[in-house]
C-alpha cells in the first residue's frame, strides 16, 4: 500500500521544470526536444543472463517502511535470478525525488532507472525534454502492450513530440503495486447502524443518513492543508461519470470538457453532503492526517483516502474494510487508480536492455506476490491472492483484482495540467465556505485545462 507521504500529488514543485530548460533543452546526441527518446531500431536483448556483468543505478521513492521492504525484496529476487546484474539503489522521499529528477536526468551520469510521476507535472515534461527513453521496442519484446490493462498502459504513453498524453509511445512502466482511491469503513460501526457494505450509490447515501441519525460522523474528512477534498470528490466523479469521458478529459482527447466527466455532479453531491452534516464537523479546520487518525480511532463510519494511507498500528486493520464507491448507473466500479510508482529509463542510459529487464521484473507476478506478502495492494496480476488473516488486505487485493481484470482504472483528474490540483482545491474551499458557487468550481477547472491545452500547441 502507498503511505500517506507518497500520495501521488504534485503542486507547485514543478513550476521549476521549465526553469531548468527542459522544454527547450536538448541532451547530448539529440537535435531537440522529443528526439532523444527513440528506442534503438531493430531487436533488443531480453535475456538478462546473457548481458554480462552490469550495474544498474536506480533512483526510487520507496524510502521507508513497507515501501522499502517491498523494493528491497524485489531487488533481492531479481539479483538472485540474474546474479550478473547488480542493482545500486538511491532512495529519496517522493517529493524530493520529483523535484530532483530534471537535473539528475540532465547530468553527465544520470541514473539508469528513474521514477517520474504520471501526467504533465512530471513524466510529460521529461518526455518533452527528451530525457526519457522510448520503450516501444521493449514493450513489443516483453509483451507489455498485451499484459498491461489499457487503462494503466495509457497512463505511461505520450506522443514523441510531447504534445499528447494517453496515446502514442510508451515512456514508463508500472510496478506491480496499486495506488488508488478507495472508501474505508469501520466494520463495527457499519454493523451498529444495521447495514452491510453498500453495493449501490443509493445504499451508500442511505448509510450516511443512518450514521448521522445515530450520532456517528458519516465521513471523516479534513482539509485545513487543502489535501483532503479530492479523494472524496474524485470517487464521486468516478461514480457519476463514464470511464472513457474521464480519461478523455485527462488526456485532452476527443474534445472532452470537464462537464462530461461527472465532475459537476461530484461537486454538487459534495456540497450536499457538507450541507447535510455528513462530513467531519468544521472539517475546513481539520488536517487531512488528523481526519484519518480520527477514523482509525473509531470516530467515523467512512473515510475516503489513498490505498495504504490509514495510520494503522499492528492488529488494527481487522476492524476496517475497503471498497470502491459504487457507480450511480450500477455498472462496474471505476476507480481513480495507477501503479504505486512508475519506472522509466534515462535516454542516456548505457544499459537500457538490462534496465528494461528490471522494469519487466518489477511489473511481474513475483513482484505482485511480494507486495501481498508485505501487506500491500498488488496490481496487474488478478490471479494473485491475499495471504494470512487480514480482512482489510483481503478487501484491497479484491479491489486490485477487479481493476486489473476489468481495466476499470481512470487517471487522476489533476494529471491533466500542472496546476489543476491547486485550482480544484482552492475553488472547492471557497465554494464550501459559501464564498462562491458549484458552477464556479467547474468553470475554473475547465478553464485551467483549456488554457494548458493551448500551451501544448495542439
Amino acid at each position: 500500500m502507498v503511505s500517506r507521504s507518497r500520495t501521488r500529488r504534485i503542486t507547485g514543485a514543478f513550476v521549476s521544470f521549465t526553469a531548468v530548460g527542459l522544454l527547450a533543452g536538448c541532451v547530448p546526441g539529440t537535435t531537440g526536444a522529443g528526439t532523444a527518446n527513440s528506442a534503438g531500431k531493430g531487436a533488443v536483448a531480453t535475456d538478462p543472463a546473457a548481458m554480462g556483468k552490469v550495474t544498474l543505478n536506480v533512483l526510487d521513492t520507496f524510502s521507508g517502511g513497507t515501501d522499502n521492504t517491498w523494493m528491497t525484496s524485489v531487488v533481492k529476487a531479481f539479483e538472485k535470478k540474474y546474479p550478473n546484474i547488480t542493482i545500486k539503489r538511491t532512495s529519496m522521499a517522493w517529493g524530493d525525488a520529483m523535484a530532483a529528477l530534471p537535473l539528475k536526468l540532465k547530468s553527465a551520469n544520470p541514473p539508469d532507472i528513474v521514477p517520474p510521476n504520471n501526467g504533465w507535472q512530471s513524466m510529460g515534461t521529461l518526455v518533452r525534454g527528451g530525457l526519457l527513453l522510448n520503450l516501444d521496442n521493449y514493450a513489443k519484446a516483453y509483451g507489455w502492450n498485451k499484459s498491461f490493462p489499457q487503462s494503466i498502459l495509457s497512463q505511461e504513453e505520450f506522443s514523441t513530440d510531447g504534445k499528447q498524453m494517453g496515446t502514442g509511445s510508451l515512456f514508463g512502466t508500472p510496478v506491480a503495486r496499486a495506488s488508488l482511491i478507495e472508501v474505508y469503513y469501520n466494520r463495527s460501526l457499519l454493523k451498529k447502524i444495521g447495514a452491510k457494505v453498500p453495493t449501490t450509490l443509493a445504499e451508500f447515501e442511505a448509510d450516511l443518513a443512518k450514521a448521522k441519525s445515530a450520532g456517528i460522523t458519516p465521513v471523516t474528512v479534513g482539509n485545513s492543508d487543502q489535501n483532503g477534498v479530492t479523494q472524496t470528490l474524485y470517487s464521486l466523479m468516478d461514480a457519476y461519470g463514464s470511464q472513457s469521458k474521464i480519461s478523455d478529459f485527462v488526456y485532452s482527447q476527443n474534445d472532452a470538457g470537464i462537464t462530461r466527466t461527472g465532475f459537476p455532479e461530484a461537486v454538487s453531491t459534495y456540497k450536499k453532503w457538507s450541507d447535510k452534516g455528513y462530513l467531519t464537523e468544521d472539517y475546513a479546520g481539520v488536517a487531512s492526517a488528523a481526519a484519518a487518525q480520527s477514523f482509525v480511532n473509531g470516530k467515523g463510519l467512512f473515510h475516503f483516502d489513498y490505498s495504504g494511507s490509514l495510520p494503522l498500528k499492528t492488529g488494527q486493520s481487522k476492524g476496517f474494510g475497503s471498497f470502491v464507491l459504487p457507480r450511480a448507473d450500477g455498472g462496474k466500479a471505476v476507480a481513480t487508480a495507477s501503479a504505486a510508482a512508475n519506472f522509466s529509463i534515462s535516454s542516456k542510459s548505457r544499459h537500457a536492455d538490462a534496465a528494461a529487464a528490471f522494469l519487466d521484473f518489477a511489473a511481474g507476478e513475483q513482484a505482485a506476490e511480494l507486495a501481498v506478502e508485505n501487506g500491500t495492494m498488488p496490481l496487474l496480476h488478478p490471479d494473485v491472492k491475499a495471504t494470512g488473516e487480514d480482512p482489510l488486505l483481503a478487501d484491497d487485493v479484491a479491489i486490485a483484482q477487479g481493476i486489473s481484470a476489468d481495466g476499470t482504472a481512470v487517471p487522476y483528474l489533476d494529471w491533466a495540467t500542472p496546476t489543476l490540483y491547486n485550482t480544484i482545491n482552492t475553488t472547492m474551499q471557497s465554494m464550501l465556505a459559501g464564498k462562491s458557487t458549484e458552477k464556479a468550481v467547474v468553470t475554473a477547472a475547465d478553464r485551467d485545462a483549456a488554457a494548458y491545452v493551448k500551451t501544448l500547441g495542439k
